[in-house]
């Protein structure tokens, strides 16, 4: 009957140990988890040099921390995307698919994450440059159609991707092209930037949109 009465007891404290633990880790994990980034116009990331085992370390103790999981996918995701035309080496193959899997993670957690869709996108254009992420792409629009900081990557991700054969997503190409010349001319270099190294389609999608818009800027892109 003693040993009856303690098991709940028992249950209990171990609960507890197992919450203290879970808590203390996430303490520390956001305490050394790397600072949060966003892709820049000329799609890099800030090498932060995080120690390969801390961040492995991180991803273990915080698996259900979708946020801290998306600022680890985009330091693993960092040496990957951080070696402009030079073929890919067997770490950065090994580098991207890890971050690929700690973003898809992310998004399993906290799908309203623009970046990380965004991140995702990338990644998977990266490995595999023939197929379409139009899906993915749509998701960075649709959670964060109005945030700024993201339209210079995305729109040099989505003009330089087969992804444009989507309609939906030409169109919300569209949307972003018109917002720079309409209300932030301030990022007009964006669209250059993205018609320099967009695909034929995404050429073809930027002047379309600048000729109606601004022909004397359409003009400089050729």
């Amino acid at each position: 009957m003693t040993n009856d009465r303690n098991r709940p007891r028992i249950a209990l404290f171990c609960m507890a140990l197992l919450l203290g633990w879970f808590a203390i880790a996430t303490i520390l994990a956001e305490t050394v988890a790397p600072k949060a980034q966003q892709i820049s116009q000329d799609l890099t990331l800030v090498d932060s040099a995080s120690n390969a085992s801390m961040v492995a370390w991180l991803a273990a103790v915080a698996p259900l921390r979708g946020d801290l999981l998306a600022d680890i996918a985009m330091a693993q995701a960092a040496p990957a995307v951080n070696r402009g035309r030079s073929p890919a080496s067997s770490e950065i193959i090994a580098a991207r698919e890890l971050a690929l899997a700690s973003a898809r993670q992310s998004l399993a957690l906290a799908p309203h994450s623009s970046s990380i869709w965004l991140l995702t996108a990338m990644l998977q254009n990266e490995a595999r440059p023939s197929d379409s992420n139009a899906e993915v792409l749509k998701m960075s629009y649709l959670t964060a159609p109005a945030d700024m900081s993201l339209v210079p990557a995305r729109l040099a991700i989505a003009t330089a991707s087969a992804a444009l054969a989507d309609d939906e997503l030409r169109n919300l190409v569209r949307g972003d092209i018109r917002l720079i010349l309409t209300r932030r001319p301030d990022l007009k270099a964006t669209i250059a930037s993205s018609y320099r190294r967009g695909a034929p389609g995404g050429k073809a999608v930027i002047d379309d949109v600048v000729r109606s818009l601004d022909p004397g800027f359409a003009a400089t892109l050729r």
